[in-house]
Parts: C-alpha cells; sequence; structure tokens
C-alpha cells in the first residue's frame, strides 16, 4: 500500500514539477522577448504597447477586470486631452497676438511712411499740377 502511495506520490510530483518548469520556461520565453523587444527593437515595442492599449480601451465596457485595469489610463488619456487642448488654446493665443502685433507695427510703418513722405509728395504734385492747370488757364484765356 505504502507503494501504491509512493507512486502517486511520485506521479503527482513529476506532473506538479513539470507544469512549474512550463510555467517558468514561458515566463523566461516572455521576459526575454521583452528585453530583445526592449533592447533591439524599440520602436515595434512602443506599436506593441499602443495597439495593447488601445485594445483595452476598445474593450473596457465588456469585463469588470479590464475596466479596473483601464482607469488608470483612462485618466492618462484624459490629462493628455486636455494638456493638448491647453497647448492648441495656448499657441492659438500667442499666434493671434503676434498677428496683432505684426498688423500694428505694419500699419504704424506704413503711417509714418504716408506721414513723412507720401502726403508731403502728394501735395507738392497736386500744387504742381495747379500750378500747370493755371498756366494753361492763362495761355488760353
Amino acid at each position: 500500500m505504502m507503494e501504491l502511495l509512493g507512486i502517486c506520490w511520485k506521479f503527482v510530483s513529476d506532473v506538479a514539477l513539470g507544469l512549474w518548469g512550463l510555467v517558468e520556461s514561458s515566463g523566461l520565453f516572455a521576459w526575454d522577448l521583452l528585453v530583445a523587444l526592449h533592447v533591439n527593437h524599440p520602436r515595434l515595442e512602443g506599436l506593441l504597447v499602443g495597439v495593447c492599449l488601445a485594445w483595452l480601451l476598445a474593450r473596457r465596457d465588456r469585463h469588470p477586470l479590464l475596466r479596473a485595469l483601464s482607469a488608470p489610463l483612462n485618466l492618462v488619456i484624459s490629462i493628455l486631452d486636455l494638456a493638448w487642448d491647453q497647448m492648441m488654446e495656448f499657441f492659438g493665443d500667442i499666434w493671434g497676438t503676434l498677428k496683432d502685433w505684426a498688423r500694428r507695427s505694419r500699419a504704424w510703418a506704413l503711417g509714418l511712411v504716408r506721414r513723412w513722405a507720401w502726403d508731403p509728395m502728394m501735395k507738392s504734385l497736386r500744387w504742381a499740377k495747379e500750378k500747370l492747370s493755371r498756366k494753361e488757364e492763362k495761355k488760353e484765356g
């Protein structure tokens, strides 16, 4: 009887050791694969992480465990979305301010040119035109 129990115990322990070896080999394979991706192919790693996160977000409403796992990811995405909106508003405001400054500077420079060059030149041309017109009237009359 003890011999039969010993044989059964040896069978159960060998099966358990075999399963542990399978789990250990699978874990080492996954770890080596992750290290190789991280060291040799970081862009592929980023792509795979992005695909996994997209899959997680697409299916988060169907399973409570996925919903719990995706809550921090959803928080991060919400924060990034808010940061993006704030950044776009900030750059939009800066762009509007710079355009306004450029428009005002151009108007100021054109005002100076008009005041100091264009208007006096036009005034002298009108004066010359009036003078020539008076000469023609005197010739005709």
